[in-house]
């Protein structure tokens, strides 16, 4: 089956389009709130409150490796979903995640200004100035969140399958048009593509399991993980153990190969 990731703007009709193309092929929808309600399961206690975007940078660069330790968590929660294939995901930068993995409709959903403002204003219960004046805001800071952690430009038409403009069309329509994709032979898993998504969801696993190790290197093939890390030499074995303590475990782990690099 296929997956579907949407890219939407804030406070505007991504997340009813995804609801509706999740019910309609029987999927589960899930976004960065469903992931972030995960966060009990590693020890990144600041995640819990990244819904401030702005906030969410500060807390990042104060964070010894930050950016890197958020990535890893984010990117085995959304893998870990995902990798089942059934899944709608509706956030700000899922393909991402799904790098070269071809079974995947990636969608970005957009609107008109105005209609959004409307809406914005009704919502808040504020003036079209006002609410012309946050959804800019809010815009910007989910651009730039987007390329601080991801480094890519939400907004470049290049990443997606489809741009859908909702204000010339219904949400059911919008709907309708990516199930219509998703449906597509092109878009349907193949042996290359699901083994790209197992690769990817074990390594990201991995990454996020090794959060004392934030910088190592980790290469995955076909459920065999290589580790590389840094180390003084006389704690190489110490080291090499808590590695493996600490992924032991984890599904779909296979062969494992741990190499300590010493400091020089």
């Amino acid at each position: 089956m296929s997956i579907v990731s949407i890219s939407r703007g804030s406070y505007y009709r991504g997340s009813e389009v995804a609801h509706k193309v999740a019910d309609i092929l029987g999927y589960v929808c899930i976004s960065r709130d469903t992931i972030l309600e995960s966060s009990k399961d590693y020890d990144i206690p600041e995640i819990k409150v990244m819904h401030n975007l702005q906030y969410a940078v500060q807390t990042l660069e104060r964070l010894s490796f930050g950016r890197e330790r958020y990535i890893h968590f984010i990117s085995a929660t959304i893998l870990r979903f995902l990798k089942k294939d059934n899944h709608v995901y509706h956030g700000l930068a899922g393909q991402f995640f799904l790098h070269d993995v071809g079974h995947v409709v990636k969608v970005r959903i957009i609107a008109d200004m105005e209609e959004r403002v409307a809406a914005e204003a009704d919502r808040a219960h504020i003036s079209p100035d006002q609410a012309r004046l946050q959804l800019k805001i809010d815009d910007e800071e989910r651009r730039k969140w987007a390329m601080l952690l991801y480094g890519i430009d939400i907004v470049d038409p290049s990443l997606y399958d489809m741009v859908l403009n909702i204000s010339s069309m219904s949400t059911g329509d919008a709907a309708a048009l990516i199930v219509q994709a998703a449906g597509l032979p092109c878009y349907q898993p193949t042996e290359t593509s699901v083994k790209r998504i197992q690769d990817l969801a074990l390594s990201a696993e991995v990454k996020a399991a090794l959060f004392d190790f934030p910088t190592a290197g980790v290469f995955v093939d076909s459920g065999r993980v290589h580790i590389d890390v840094k180390a003084p030499e006389e704690q190489s074995a110490a080291i090499e153990a808590r590695i493996a303590s600490s992924i032991r475990g984890i599904e779909g782990l296979g062969e494992l190969e741990i190499r300590i690099a010493p400091y020089y």
